[in-house]
């Protein structure tokens, strides 16, 4: 939408709220900008438009005057008293008040939401300078056997008294991993490395979990088809419920989770943890840092939201892909090995014809184009050759596509690099731009071989 940017007030961080909510009638714009007060303070606004014109109703107010009254709604919304002391000033419409609220909850959750999850984001960071978390020291998958299988101990009803915001949060874990109703489960007898399998937990009479439990590695080879043949075969006629479940702590391609839903296991990830954990309103050191140290990974892995390309780190770019599988068919990514160090690369669109494949990758911030090639003619005329092919139809692109540094004559051979600048802008990244820049690739690609 095209904002007045000439008005007293001066907008450097907009939404065009249109675009985010169905009911917002004349409320066409949310900015953060220069005050029209004074230039040199901060206000948020409200632009409101009506035809043709921009609204004088437009509401302006100073940033903390939002937050206060942000604060004033939600302790609306959840019964409490603010910060600011609020008082009743009509007693006879508080019920009206309460209904209305109620009625429309669901407009008021998912905004509560998001603002939950940008501050847990926020405290993370915080709380990770704040002191020095044990499971930045215990790293091993062997230390976080243990803290799932504590976890799922706790679920047995005979704990209920001990601690019951732990008892439930147990109860809460074995939910999330075999499917029970908390109020189902009862009794839970946990054990660790039986036959290989990680974690394993006998709940009430009738139902068995087993858990593949992951820090950083990934799975190998058929293990997860034996780690369920080997509890099938032992609990024939023995368990009514076989239940499997895989979680990793960090990231993993798509590629590698639709591998274990293929071998019937459920796939749990950091963020279905970390629901569970927000949600525990007790004080245990051990659940209060393990968070943190989910919360941790969760930010770091978002930064590439948030810091132009040249300051993501390794968590970054595994955001980044995570984030380009949800729009584009991907192969996978992963850890590619080189003498110089090695790279985090994502890979896709494979094209081949009878002489080559021809395919796109990222090895972290270099997008390129390259060439698979096992034949006998010279891999230097083939490479040659299909760089032609390349240059000549890219040349009305939106992007601009460079030769490689160095051509190699390998197997695997660059034959094209798209500029930095073209793939990643000069800030914070655009990620539909950037997806629409990619399929505009591929279809280049299929010009050049398919």
């Amino acid at each position: 939408m095209d904002i007045p940017k000439h008005l007293s007030h001066s907008p450097i961080i907009g939404v065009d709220y249109s675009e985010k909510d169905a009911d917002a009638g004349d409320a066409k714009y949310l900015s953060i900008g220069y005050s029209t007060w004074d230039s040199n303070d901060f206000s948020a606004k409200i632009w409101r438009k009506s035809g043709n014109s921009w609204s004088r109703q437009s509401e302006e107010l100073p940033l903390w005057r939002v937050l206060d009254l942000a604060e004033l709604v939600i302790a609306t919304l959840t019964g409490q008293i603010s910060s600011l002391g609020e008082e009743i000033v009509n007693t006879n419409k508080v019920d009206d008040l309460k209904a209305f609220l109620q009625e429309n909850m669901q407009l008021y959750i998912s905004r509560i939401h998001n603002l939950k999850k940008l501050l847990d984001y926020s405290n993370t960071e915080s709380s990770n300078e704040d002191y020095p978390n044990i499971f930045s020291f215990a790293t091993k998958e062997l230390s976080q056997d243990a803290l799932i299988a504590w976890l799922l101990a706790w679920g047995d009803d005979s704990y209920k008294t001990k601690d019951s915001e732990l008892h439930l949060l147990g109860k809460q874990v074995i939910s999330l991993f075999a499917d029970i109703p908390v109020e189902n489960i009862h009794t839970v007898e946990v054990g660790r490395q039986w036959e290989n399998i990680d974690i394993w937990a006998e709940i009430n009479d009738d139902t068995f979990l087993a858990i593949e439990d992951k820090t950083g590695t990934s799975i190998h080879d058929d293990q997860l088809k034996r780690y369920k043949q080997t509890a099938e075969e032992f609990y024939r006629g023995k368990r009514q419920n076989l239940n499997f479940a895989y979680f990793k702590t960090e990231n993993e391609p798509l590629s590698v989770l639709k591998e274990v839903r293929k071998n019937g296991y459920k796939d749990i990830d950091r963020l279905q943890i970390l629901d569970i954990l927000n949600n525990y309103s007790g004080s245990n050191a051990i659940v209060v840092s393990y968070r943190d140290h989910l919360m941790a990974i969760e930010h770091k892995t978002q930064n590439f939201l948030a810091y132009p390309v040249h300051n993501w780190d390794w968590y970054a770019w595994q955001g980044f892909y995570k984030e380009i599988e949800k729009h584009i068919d991907i192969e996978s990514w992963g850890y590619v090995a080189n003498p110089s160090g090695g790279f985090l690369g994502l890979w896709w669109h494979f094209c081949d014809n009878d002489e080559i494949s021809m395919y796109l990758q990222f090895e972290e911030s270099k997008l390129c184009v390259k060439i698979y090639y096992e034949g006998d003619e010279e891999k230097s005329e083939i490479r040659d050759k299909y760089y032609n092919i390349l240059m000549d139809n890219v040349k009305n692109a939106s992007f601009e596509l460079t030769k490689p540094d160095r051509f190699g004559h390998g197997t695997y051979m660059t034959i094209g690099v798209v500029r930095e600048k073209d793939v990643f802008g000069d800030g914070i990244i655009d990620v539909p731009k950037i997806v629409l820049m990619l399929k505009e690739l591929e279809k280049i690609v299929d010009k050049c071989v398919c």
